[in-house]
C-alpha cells in the first residue's frame, strides 16, 4: 500500500507539471503535436490514478 501512495503523490506532481507545459503550449505555440503529447501524458497518468484509486474502492465520478 505505501507504494500506491508515493506513486499517487508521484502521478499528482507530473499532473502539475503537465497542465504548466499545456498551459504554456496553449498560449504560446502553434506546434499541437506537443500540446497533444502532453494531453495524452496527462490523460495516461489519470488513467493510472483512476486505477490506483479502484484498488482502494474508490473511484472517480466521471464530470
Amino acid at each position: 500500500m505505501q507504494k500506491q501512495i508515493i506513486r499517487v503523490s508521484d502521478i499528482l506532481e507530473q499532473i502539475e507539471s503537465l497542465n504548466k507545459m499545456i498551459e504554456l503550449h496553449q498560449k504560446e505555440s502553434s506546434n499541437n503535436s506537443m500540446l497533444s503529447q502532453y494531453e495524452y501524458l496527462k490523460n495516461e497518468f489519470v488513467k493510472e490514478l483512476a486505477q490506483i484509486l479502484y484498488e482502494f474502492k474508490t473511484q472517480l465520478p466521471t464530470a
